[in-house]
């Protein structure tokens, strides 16, 4: 059964005595564009902390019991955000196996390298995004054309294997490749351009589909 999968999978590791804690939890709902039409995803962070340090976490599951989903992370697939003396970890791209985030109760449990483990409950409620639009962006040459209906917009650069390599807020309109990177940069630190944007009444984000930078 599934609480049996899921207990044997926070059984005991190794050794430590000081459990691990969550401090808060941040959670959003992603609508992402793609060829076949769009799909969402969930966004998940914790902000954590281990008398043991943080190199004493292990994993961190985030689940819904009443549609049985779960999605484990550890050091290789979580990313981690420090802020001062704040530890983040999550990801922003857990994706269901459909088109669409299940709303309803979910949980965090964070696990530390002895089984340690810590819990924090939240809720999905954001509003169906179905009739929400997309934002868009164009790459011509060296010029980009931002188009969002949100206030909050930023453009992320992509290395081949994925990889955030750099950021930067940005209007809506017309920009060029060099305004967003200057001097050039992103010719040889980038490979793909997608544009994030976010609706904060209803804190939702949307991202587009990645355009591949000319070479």
């Amino acid at each position: 059964p599934y609480t049996t999968r899921f207990r044997i999978m926070v059984g005991l590791s190794a050794c430590s005595i000081s459990p691990p804690e969550i401090v808060a939890v941040t959670h959003r709902i992603v609508v992402v564009a793609d060829p076949a039409g769009r799909r969402e995803q969930l966004s998940v962070f914790a902000s954590v902390a281990d008398e043991d340090g943080a190199a004493d976490l292990a994993e961190l599951y985030v689940l819904c019991d009443e549609q049985e989903l779960v999605w484990k992370l550890d050091y290789e697939t979580w990313q981690r955000d420090d802020q001062g003396s704040s530890v983040w970890i999550g990801s922003n791209g857990l994706v269901p196996a459909g088109k669409t985030i299940p709303r309803g109760d979910y949980r965090v449990v964070l696990v530390d390298l002895a089984g340690e483990r810590a819990e924090r409950q939240f809720s999905v409620n954001a509003p169906e995004t179905g009739n929400y639009r997309v934002p868009t962006l164009r790459v011509a040459g060296t010029g980009v054309r931002v188009e969002s209906p949100y206030p909050v917009n930023t453009v992320f650069f992509f290395d081949a294997g994925g990889n955030v390599v750099h950021t930067i807020g940005v209007n809506t309109g017309t920009t060029t490749l060099d305004a967003l990177w200057p001097e050039s940069q992103w010719r040889t630190g980038a490979d793909y351009i997608a544009l994030y944007s976010l609706d904060p009444r209803s804190e939702t984000g949307f991202f587009t589909w990645k355009t591949r930078l000319a070479d």
